[in-house]
């Protein structure tokens, strides 16, 4: 018998660290190694992956923090 494991389908949510090198540039990352950044621009908040691939555009920071945080591992 073969046992397979399956995948969640919730992404595991990892706490990034967060700095602020300008008021509207944020970046994560989780543990020392680059997780991704949110900037704002043209009044929304843009985020992108830790590949710099676009993720989604969002009207709040904390909404742009999540979807750093829930990001599927590659």
């Amino acid at each position: 018998m073969r046992l397979m494991r399956l995948r969640s389908e919730r992404p595991a949510v990892v706490q990034p660290s967060w700095t602020r090198p300008t008021d509207d540039l944020w970046i994560a990352s989780v543990d020392g190694e680059f997780a991704g950044m949110i900037e704002f621009a043209d009044g929304h908040f843009v985020t992108t992956d830790r590949t710099g691939g676009l993720l989604a555009n969002f009207s709040g920071i904390p909404q742009a923090m999540r979807a750093i945080a829930t990001q599927r591992p590659t």
